[in-house]
């Protein structure tokens, strides 16, 4: 039986936005891009911000979209397929012709205010917005992306079909963020100035802030924006 919280919830999503999913691929085994078309997507929006898809009695899910096409009122999401949780249950489920609620595009990371040269870390939930920073900038921009992968091979032939650029991926271990923190000061170092974000895993996120504390890298404005947490449905 549904919570009073999801019965409330789903009555207000009835008010927000929706959008019809024009295609599905499957993109890799725990990958699917999901392109989806909306009136309100003819309107301009910033690279970086987020969307919430409403899953019927289970609530939002949030996603950076990206590849925006105002001409055509469309966006695509990248989902990523990890475990039972709703997102991914609908992320598996999502077909053609369907009609989803959605609340967005709205402010989530200020890509557009950031220097010229920028330094991301991240996680396969990052892949989308490492994709919406690299159609801003374009492809001979200083980006250089930090990821924390489980799936190595996968996660590389992902990021190759979105071409993101120069990366990094550093397969999850015991002590794998002592790489992650190592590679993200050899990039610090190579664009001098460099504007950091840190947005993915909660945890990962404070491990490395505490570490940059500790041993400043030299480098511009630190954005942060945690989308999850072990145990917790999405943060952002």
């Amino acid at each position: 039986m549904a919570s009073v919280k999801a019965i409330l919830g789903d009555a207000i999503a009835k008010f927000f936005p929706e959008w019809t999913i024009a295609a599905v691929r499957q993109v890799s085994p725990h990958f699917r891009r999901i392109d989806l078309t909306g009136d309100n997507l003819r309107a301009p929006h910033d690279a970086g911000d987020k969307v919430q898809v409403w899953i019927p009695g289970a609530g939002a899910r949030t996603y950076t979209p990206f590849s925006h096409r105002p001409e055509r009122g469309a966006v695509s999401l990248l989902v990523y397929l990890h475990g039972e949780e709703p997102g991914a249950q609908w992320g598996r489920a999502a077909a053609v012709g369907e009609r989803v609620r959605v609340f967005g595009p709205r402010g989530s990371l200020p890509f557009a205010t950031l220097g010229p040269a920028v330094v991301l870390f991240g996680d396969e939930t990052s892949f989308a917005a490492a994709r919406a920073l690299r159609e801003l900038r374009g492809p001979a921009a200083p980006l250089s992306f930090v990821f924390e992968v489980t799936h190595a091979d996968e996660s590389e032939a992902v990021l190759a079909e979105l071409d993101v650029g120069p990366r990094t991926l550093v397969p999850r271990g015991e002590g794998h963020l002592v790489e992650v923190e190592r590679r993200l000061r050899a990039a610090l170092d190579r664009h001098a100035g460099a504007d950091l974000v840190l947005c993915g895993n909660a945890r990962s996120i404070q491990t490395l802030r505490a570490a940059l504390k500790a041993a400043p890298a030299p480098h511009g404005r630190q954005k942060v924006k945690a989308y999850w947490a072990p145990g917790k449905r999405g943060l952002d």
